[in-house]
C-alpha cells in the first residue's frame, strides 16, 4: 500500500543549500583541455562550433568558457551546468542562432525580454561568469546581493516558494535566477533545481538511479537503465513501465544530461523474431525463447502477431528460461497453500514465495490464486522468492523513517528527506512492504545529495579581494594546452 510520509524538514530545504562554495568557486575544477574533452563526450556541436568572444573574436566555445571562469574565479562547472539549464546549449544538437546569442539567459530578465547589449556567446559567458563573482563579492562586503538575496534571510522565489539560503552560493544562483524549480500543482518549472540535478548527473554520482522513469513536458516518458534514457515509444508500454514507479516530471534539459539509448517499443508478451528466425516472448526486461513453432501456435499466437527485432534491440532484454511446453501461462500461476495461506508464483515447475501484496499484484495483476495442499506444493522445486520492481520506491516497519529505492536489486537509501525530494519524488510515493521483502535486497549505495561536498552547515561568506589578472590566453591552436 502506499503511505503517506511527513518528513521533519523545513519549508525548502531541498532549495536552501543548492551547492558548496568551494565548488562554487573552484576555478581549478576543470583544465582547459577538461573542458573540451566534457563537449567531446556529450556530443555537443559546441565542441566545434567557432563562436564570438566578448571581444567579437571566434573562438572554440571550449576558450571562451575556460576563460571566463578563470577571470571571474568561478568553477568552469558551474558555467556548463547553466549553459545547459538555460538553453540546453551543451546537449542540443542543432541550437539555434538565438540559443547561442542568449545562451546563459544573462541580460535576459524575466518578462522582459532579452537585451541586445549582452548578445553573443562570448558576452554571455563571461558576462555570467563576472556577474556570479559580482553577487559573491556583494554578499562579503554587503551582506546582500543587488537582487536582495542573503545568507540566512527568507526570499520569496519567483514561483512562489520561501528561501533562506544557507550559504553564498545559494545566494548566488537565486540572484541570478530567481526560481526554485521543479514542480508547482500542474506547472513544471525550469530554475535551480534543474541546475543541481544536472550538476549532480555530470559532475556528482548521478541523479536519478536506473529504474526511475521520467516524464518531460511534451508527455514522453523515458525509463533509465544503465546511466542511459530509453524512450517508451507508445502510451501502452509508458503505461505499463510506469505502473509501479514513482514518474518523475524533468525538464528537456535536465533529462538531456543522461545520453539516449535504445527506445522500448513493445508491451509485455510480444513476440518478436531475429535475424536468425528464432522467436522470443517479452515479458518486461526478460526475453524467454519459444522452444519451437508448435510451442508458439498452442501458446495462442498467430504469425502476423510477430514483430522483427534487431540483435541490438534484443540484447536489451535479458535471457529467461525457455518456454518448452506449450501447455503452461507464461506468466505463471498464482497457488495459495492450504493452512498456511502463503502464497507463491508457479511457473516452469518452480514455485517461489510471495512475501507482499504489492510484489503479487506486479507479478499477476488482481488474478485470484488457485489452492493447493502443501504436499502437492512440495513437488515443485522451491526457487528464490520474487523480489521487489526496479524503481519502487518503498520502506518497511523497521526500516523507518528511511526510504529507499530499488536498483539494480538493492535497496538504496535516501540519506536525507531532502535527498529524496530534491530529485522530484513525492512521499505520497513511498510503498509500505514487509520487512521480509524489503530484506530481500542488500543495502546498495545511499541516494545522497553529492552536489554537496562540503558540510552541511553553511561555509563561510567568501572574503571579497581584488580580481587577479586573467591568465595570458593559450587557444586550443597550440598544442601544448593538452
Amino acid at each position: 500500500m502506499l503511505i503517506l510520509m511527513t518528513p521533519a524538514v523545513s519549508r525548502a530545504a531541498t532549495a536552501e543549500l543548492l551547492i558548496g562554495d568551494q565548488e562554487f568557486t573552484n576555478a581549478a575544477a576543470m583544465t582547459l583541455a577538461e573542458v573540451h574533452s566534457f563537449l567531446q563526450e556529450h556530443a555537443s556541436p559546441l565542441a566545434t562550433m567557432f563562436l564570438p568572444d566578448s571581444d567579437g573574436q571566434l573562438k572554440l566555445p571550449t576558450e571562451i568558457i575556460w576563460f571566463a571562469a578563470q577571470e571571474a574565479r568561478i568553477s568552469p562547472k558551474v558555467l556548463l551546468a547553466t549553459l545547459q539549464k538555460e538553453q540546453r546549449a551543451i546537449t542540443n544538437p542543432t541550437p539555434s542562432q538565438r540559443q547561442l546569442d542568449f545562451a546563459m539567459g544573462y541580460g535576459c530578465p524575466d518578462g522582459n525580454g532579452c537585451s541586445d547589449r549582452f548578445r553573443g556567446f562570448g558576452k554571455q559567458v563571461r558576462g555570467a561568469a563576472l556577474q556570479f563573482r559580482g553577487y559573491l563579492d556583494d554578499l562579503a562586503v554587503k551582506g546582500e546581493t543587488i537582487a536582495r538575496w542573503a545568507v540566512g534571510r527568507t526570499k520569496v522565489t519567483g514561483d512562489g516558494v520561501e528561501v533562506a539560503p544557507q550559504n553564498a552560493a545559494t545566494a548566488a544562483l537565486y540572484s541570478y535566477t530567481p526560481w526554485r524549480g521543479g514542480t508547482n500543482g500542474a506547472r513544471r518549472i525550469g530554475g535551480n533545481l534543474s541546475f543541481v540535478r544536472i550538476w549532480k548527473q555530470w559532475f556528482g554520482r548521478g541523479a536519478w538511479p536506473d529504474g526511475t522513469v521520467l516524464e518531460t513536458p511534451d508527455g514522453i516518458r523515458w525509463l533509465l537503465q544503465n546511466a542511459k534514457r530509453r524512450r517508451l515509444m507508445t502510451p501502452a508500454v509508458a503505461a505499463l513501465r510506469s505502473a509501479n514507479v514513482a514518474v518523475v516530471l524533468v525538464q528537456q534539459e535536465e533529462l538531456e544530461a543522461y545520453p539516449e539509448g535504445i527506445s522500448i517499443r513493445f508491451p509485455d508478451y510480444t513476440v518478436v523474431e531475429d535475424p536468425g528466425g528464432t522467436r522470443w516472448l517479452l515479458i518486461g526486461d526478460t526475453r524467454r525463447k519459444i522452444a519451437s513453432r508448435e510451442v508458439f501456435r498452442k501458446l495462442g499466437f498467430h504469425p502476423e502477431e510477430v514483430e522483427s527485432v534487431s540483435i541490438e534491440e534484443l540484447g536489451t532484454y535479458l535471457e529467461g528460461p525457455a518456454i518448452v511446453k506449450s501447455a503452461q501461462d507464461p506468466r505463471g500461476t498464482l497457488i495459495e497453500e492450504i493452512g498456511t495461506k502463503k502464497r507463491y508464483l508457479v511457473m516452469d515447475g518452480q514455485r517461489r514465495l510471495i512475501l507482499d501484496p504489492f510484489i503479487q499484484h506486479v507479478a499477476v495483476g488482481d488474478d485470484q490464486p488457485v489452492k493447493r495442499t502443501a504436499k502437492e506444493l512440495k513437488k515443485l522445486k522451491l526457487g528464490d522468492p520474487l523480489r521487489l520492481p526496479e524503481g519502487a520506491i518503498v520502506t518497511a516497519s523497521k526500516a523507518l523513517p528511511k526510504a529507499f529505492v530499488i536498483s539494480h536489486g538493492l535497496r538504496r537509501p535516501f540519506s536525507s528527506p531532502r535527498a529524496l525530494e530534491l530529485l522530484g519524488y513525492q512521499w505520497s510515493d513511498v510503498r509500505h512492504v514487509t520487512n521480509a521483502a524489503l530484506e530481500l535486497h542488500a543495502l546498495g549505495d545511499p541516494i545522497t545529495d553529492d552536489a554537496l561536498t562540503e558540510s552541511i552547515a553553511p561555509s563561510p561568506t567568501p572574503v571579497a579581494r581584488a580580481l587577479p589578472e586573467p591568465p595570458r590566453p593559450r587557444y586550443l591552436s597550440g598544442l601544448s594546452v593538452f
